[in-house]
């Protein structure tokens, strides 16, 4: 088998820009999930070449956008297979121009098979979320407890889809202020860096001029290590949110 060395581009009468083209558009398209499929019964040698290609081949337009993605696919493989791979990489560098063709001809064909087979119901964190949503808060949290001791990977993902900072700006005033009267004054300027402007002005909106002016002078103060972690201090806002309405403190509405 032949593949050119790492410094050197396949010449482009093995796939053409269109060919190229149509796979990243395929992948861009396509679940990782339902690509993934499509190499389970690719024998080792043939998905080493298709996956050489994928890191050599590249155009004016499609740039390394092929050999990313082709990164992500070969990373979500069995470990078992990436191995076996990994050991055929090693020992082709040359294959056949007309089974080069082949090869990628017939992975695209398995790609699209593989979605032609596949009904993709979206993100399960997401459709959680959803589902969830027509709960109140307090079976919310009871169902995300249960789930927890079986998922714990996922009960913060689904949490956050939930109620995000971001729906904070949704919040009547008398919750903000709510909030306000528990909420430490350094985790809130550190949520608000970089923040949504509609956000920021419910907080302020329901300070006194002083406290306001406060919380503007200490995120202004902020190191770049501290902005770092901002998701950190919204997720606990988020969570402190939560928790009130939980107990009844707090109205939020999903």
């Amino acid at each position: 088998m032949s593949l050119p060395n790492a410094d050197s581009q396949i010449a482009p009468t093995i796939v053409d820009e269109a060919a190229l083209q149509e796979l990243v558009d395929l992948l861009d398209e396509t679940h990782l999930q339902v690509a993934l499929g499509a190499f389970q019964s690719v024998n080792d040698d043939d998905a080493a070449v298709f996956f050489v290609m994928c890191t050599h081949l590249k155009s004016e337009a499609t740039g390394s956008a092929l050999a990313a993605q082709a990164g992500k696919l070969f990373a979500q493989l069995p470990f078992d297979k990436q191995v076996r791979i990994a050991e055929k990489v090693t020992m082709t560098e040359t294959v056949d121009s007309e089974q080069a063709k082949q090869i990628w001809n017939e992975q695209i064909a398995r790609i699209k098979e593989a979605i032609q087979k596949t009904t993709f119901l979206g993100e399960g964190t997401t459709n959680l979320a959803k589902l969830l949503s027509y709960l109140d808060i307090t079976e919310q949290d009871a169902l995300l407890e249960a789930l927890g001791e079986k998922r714990p990977g996922v009960v913060d993902s689904v949490s956050e889809q939930l109620f995000t900072f971001e729906d904070v700006g949704d919040l009547e005033d008398e919750a903000i202020r709510t909030i306000l009267q528990v909420l430490d004054k350094p985790t809130l300027a550190l949520a608000l860096h970089n923040a949504p402007t509609a956000i920021h002005d419910r907080f302020c909106k329901n300070m006194s001029a002083s406290e306001a002016e406060a919380i503007e002078a200490e995120t202004a103060q902020l190191t770049f290590e501290q902005t770092q972690i901002a998701d950190t201090a919204r997720h606990s806002i988020v969570n402190l949110i939560r928790n009130f309405a939980a107990k009844g403190l707090l109205k939020i509405d999903f």
